[in-house]
């Protein structure tokens, strides 16, 4: 052979032994390991043994190609044949473990178990919207069809309501008789006039807007508290009481999420509604500011009663956050007028509960007229008599066996005619009423009033309203006229 294919056997077979080297390299390793892990002197001679076996080998087969070229070839011939079998021993181990992970119980179990989670939360879905429409579905036939009779019960609440406004407004048949009479609302037996609050018509009743307390009357009779030796828990008669009137109620609501606590109303003795008549008119005319535009001219303080722009501006005055204190102060502080505060709880609490908000209310307002720094002039509610009445409001409230305040019971709230507040309870309107204290000092019942009429926050705003709505339509009439005709 010639030199060029000898050298060309060689390279060929150098390639061809690769594969060769490497397994023993990796028989030498696994040996090194095996039999001494930790002694480096070993694995020296192990090297120092394979490199010396290599050098031979080379040797060796440097000299057979030489020799023997046919058997060289056919040596390489077989290497050849093998590689690829090695190859296909390689990838079908290697499906071989695909198939075998595939097969793995383990893994199966896994893959159900989610599968049957899956479904699981798809059912979850469907039933939930299912039930969610279903409810939808019966909320809205309840209400269409009214299954309960709530639309009937109250068209014939309504009904009893317009049989009771036609009896009141109905003109007796016409006897011959002299009749004195007037506008809606003014008696013709010579008493004092009595004036509608806008929106009742002369109803019983007017409704609350709360189906626990529906319905307030709109004239009450409250006893006369002439006598002053009374003590708590005893009994009062109304036989020789005096009527109150109502000017407005409205319901006390607590928190942000509206719960309310109670309905309370204002009401004004008849006798004294003249009195209040004046008092709205002066204010109107006189307002209790130095504002240059307020009400004045030529026949102002003649004024008996006013005009509509004129009612805007009290109504305005009543309601604004900074002179309405002053306003209503002018209108309650001076002796003369008798009104009562009604109310009745829509849920069960009880005279502790109902006294501090009383006490918090009394306190801010006090800390409000307290005198500015380096003033001389001692404050309106600064000094120590006002302390010992503040004690006297809280024992009102405070002692006595009776703490708790059913829903329905009613408790009411009377400034006399110089101030002082007299505290009433009547457990059940077949019951009489009960007298729970009193409080003297005129600036107690001022500021619990002025807790539910003026300032920037109120107890209840919903019914300073419909009270400041009431006294327009006092105001509308000539102070203390009546107008008479023949029947």
């Amino acid at each position: 052979m010639s030199s060029e294919s000898v050298k060309t056997l060689e390279s060929t077979f150098s390639a061809c032994r690769a594969p060769v080297k490497r397994y023993q390299g990796c028989l030498v390793c696994h040996f090194g390991a095996l039999s001494a892990p930790n002694r480096p002197e070993s694995r020296l001679k192990i090297e120092d043994t394979l490199s010396n076996s290599q050098s031979i080998h080379r040797h060796t087969m440097s000299s057979s190609l030489r020799s023997n070229p046919w058997r060289a070839y056919q040596c390489l011939a077989r290497q050849r044949v093998r590689i690829p079998q090695n190859t296909r021993h390689l990838s079908s181990t290697t499906l071989r473990s695909a198939n075998n992970a595939a097969s793995n119980p383990l893994r199966s179990a896994e893959r159900a178990k989610r599968v049957q989670e899956v479904a699981k939360a798809k059912r979850s879905v469907v039933i939930s919207t299912v039930g969610i429409i279903a409810c939808a579905a019966t909320m809205y036939g309840l209400i269409t069809y009214d299954v309960f009779g709530v639309e009937a019960l109250k068209n014939k609440e309504e009904a009893t309501l317009d049989k009771q406004a036609d009896a009141a407004t109905s003109t007796p048949t016409n006897n011959g008789a002299i009749k004195m009479d007037g506008p809606t609302g003014f008696p013709s037996d010579g008493g004092p006039p009595v004036i509608p609050v806008h929106g009742q018509d002369l109803v019983d009743q007017i409704a609350t807007g709360n189906s626990s307390v529906p319905y307030f009357p709109t004239t009450i009779r409250l006893p006369s508290l002439k006598d002053d030796k009374k003590q708590a828990g005893d009994e009062l008669s109304t036989a020789d009481g005096d009527e109150y009137q109502l000017l407005g109620l409205g319901i006390r609501s607590v928190s942000f999420l509206s719960i309310q606590v109670y309905v309370v109303g204002l009401y004004v003795a008849k006798a004294d509604i003249t009195e209040l008549q004046q008092r709205l008119v002066h204010t109107a005319v006189h307002p209790p500011s130095n504002d240059a535009a307020a009400i004045s001219g030529v026949g102002a303080d003649a004024a008996t009663s006013l005009v509509p722009p004129e009612r805007q501006q009290l109504k305005e005055m009543l309601l604004d956050p900074e002179t309405g204190d002053a306003a209503w102060s002018a209108i309650i502080k001076d002796d003369g007028i008798r009104t009562a505060f009604r109310i009745v709880p829509t849920r069960n609490t009880d005279f502790m509960h109902l006294r501090d908000g009383w006490v918090r209310g009394i306190t801010a307002r006090a800390q409000q007229k307290k005198p500015a720094p380096g003033s001389e002039q001692p404050g309106e509610f600064q000094d120590q008599e006002f302390g010992t009445s503040m004690n006297d409001f809280k024992a009102v409230f405070g002692g006595g066996q009776r703490k708790n305040v059913p829903k329905g019971q009613t408790l009411v709230l009377m400034r006399g005619a110089q101030g002082a507040l007299d505290a009433l309870f009547q457990p059940e309107a077949s019951k009489p009423i009960q007298w729970m204290g009193r409080v003297s000092d005129e600036r107690i019942s001022r500021l619990v009033w002025l807790n539910y009429l003026a300032g920037k926050t109120v107890a209840s705003d919903g019914a300073r309203r419909n009270i400041v709505d009431g006294l327009m339509t006092v105001v509308e009439r000539p102070v203390g006229t009546v107008t008479q005709r023949v029947v």
